[in-house]
């Protein structure tokens, strides 16, 4: 690769998303990616004209110095309300402006004449248009004069759920990020004035899109819902506007409104479902599914189960889609090879897999996030965070009590644990209610083992595997050997029933 020409390695590294990596392959590699043209093309490409400033002030020394900042100054608009901000903040331990040398700050607020005496705030000068009753003139002027444009929200803002009580709060977060109530402000503006969207797109800011259409779509049905409940074709209309004006309504937006309404959804639920399928074009059916696939994205973290709740009881056979979600997500990432596993933390909330044990213990859902529940137990220590392990130790305690079936292709997992709990709930609770209840533990529901046969069938199973494992030279965990040796030690004296089949094992 070092042969390559100094032009394509410029290429190459303004499209990696961490170029660091390539720095260190050479010396050569070094100096192609920490030089100034360099950093630029790679702020360029990954963030756009518009908020390259801001991202470069956000990474700050020594990514962004002296000559990184002229070339940034000289190729992008440079916003005055980002100058306003910078000043606001700089010297103030903001972890946002707070890690530049004083030659950029003074470079950056000095490059535009008249910016560096502004002590303004161009985002509350829109609000007070907005509130007072100014014209579409006075936001334009602030855009195309000063060249205004929002702070880019959060990469998880885009899934944020604005409520009607967001009020505007003149702080700016640590981060430097835009705020709920900044972009609800620049919202307001576009619903109010549409015409500002192509103003926007004049001084180059074509990510408005994208930065806004989660305020802008859900501004618009709190507004719509505001007074009643209204038709299904009605909230299509105002989703339709939207969209004729540049703006889509995602799979992800879909999943932000339905959240939106949570507490709602038994009175509105029909009209935004309907309004959905309607704006997109497809059946109340394929909204549903939509739906559940968003509320069950691990990236979200419920807090409740209300929205949840209405989605699943309105769609058909949802333990088929649910369990249809899960693997989408991979839940379990490899169900033929759990060995192959290592994530040491839970997906989901507490709420979804309380929720779920309504299912039942032996259905092929709740099944299936126990088998999730045992892997991530298998890379837990006492040492681990204490908030992951308190809840994997929850819900763990809560589908145990709940005798949720241990998943006999797991074994070879627990011989991973090193922590005794777990295991013992294996051979200590599960096992001996399968073996005859012979210790104390509460009888599995009576269907989960339908016949003789077939219990008969997985006590064999079980033990013919319990005893490779614990013959097994890979075997590396004490606890595991010691409490499975017991455990057939006080099948073989205390269940007579099954003394012929723990004989023919040893």
């Amino acid at each position: 690769m070092d042969k390559l020409p100094a032009e394509v390695k410029v290429e190459i590294t303004s499209y990696v998303q961490n170029p660091s990596s390539l720095a260190r392959c050479s010396r050569e590699w070094y100096s192609v990616v920490n030089s100034p043209h360099t950093k630029y093309r790679w702020l360029l490409n990954k963030y756009g004209r518009v908020h390259a400033l801001f991202h470069a002030v956000r990474i700050g020394e020594p990514f962004l110095n002296l000559d990184v900042a002229e070339l940034v100054l000289k190729n992008s608009r440079i916003s005055r309300y980002l100058v306003q901000r910078l000043k606001l903040v700089y010297g103030n331990h903001c972890l946002w402006g707070s890690n530049i040398s004083n030659n950029v700050y003074e470079r950056i607020i000095n490059f535009k004449e008249g910016y560096e005496n502004d002590n303004h705030n161009d985002i509350h000068s829109i609000r007070r248009v907005l509130k007072k009753g100014g014209s579409e003139d006075d936001i334009k002027t602030i855009i195309e004069v000063y060249g205004f444009t929002p702070f880019p929200p959060k990469p998880t803002f885009r899934t944020y759920i604005f409520e009607n009580s967001a009020k505007y709060i003149d702080n700016l977060p640590q981060n430097g990020y835009a705020t709920a109530s900044e972009l609800k402000i620049v919202a307001k503006a576009i619903i109010t004035y549409p015409s500002l969207l192509n103003v926007w797109r004049k001084i180059g800011y074509h990510e408005i899109i994208t930065d806004l259409e989660n305020p802008m779509v859900q501004l618009t049905l709190l507004d719509l819902y505001s007074t009643g409940v209204p038709s299904g074709q009605a909230v299509a209309e105002k989703l339709c506007n939207l969209q004729s004006i540049g703006f889509s309504l995602t799979d992800t937006l879909i999943g932000n409104a339905i959240l939106l309404f949570k507490g709602r959804l038994v009175g509105v639920g029909k009209s935004l479902i309907e309004g959905f399928s309607i704006a997109r074009k497809l059946s109340k059916g394929d909204i549903l599914d939509i739906c559940l696939i968003e509320l069950l994205n691990p990236a979200r973290i419920l807090e409740q189960y209300d929205a949840l709740d209405y989605i699943i009881n309105s769609i058909n056979d949802p333990q088929k889609q649910i369990l249809s979600v899960f693997e989408k997500y991979k839940i379990v990432e490899d169900e033929n090879n759990p060995l192959t596993q290592s994530r040491m933390f839970l997906k989901y909330s507490l709420v979804v897999y309380r929720y779920m044990l309504r299912f039942g213990a032996k259905s092929p859902v709740v099944r299936y996030l126990m088998k999730e529940i045992i892997i991530v137990h298998t890379w837990l220590t006492d040492t681990e965070d204490i908030d992951k392990l308190r809840d994997a130790d929850t819900i763990l305690d809560e589908y145990y009590a709940a005798n949720v079936p241990f998943d006999r292709s797991l074994l070879p997992l627990f011989k991973k644990w090193s922590r005794a709990k777990p295991i013992g709930y294996l051979f200590e609770g599960y096992l001996p209610a399968l073996f005859g209840s012979f210790m104390t533990f509460q009888i599995p529901e009576v269907d989960v083992l339908p016949s003789f046969t077939q219990t008969e069938e997985l006590q064999r199973l079980w033990l013919k595997d319990v005893k490779n494992c614990i013959q097994s030279e890979e075997l590396v965990n004490e606890e595991f050997k010691t409490q499975a040796t017991e455990f057939c030690y006080s099948l073989l004296f205390n269940a007579p029933a099954v003394v012929l089949i723990t004989e023919q094992l040893y």
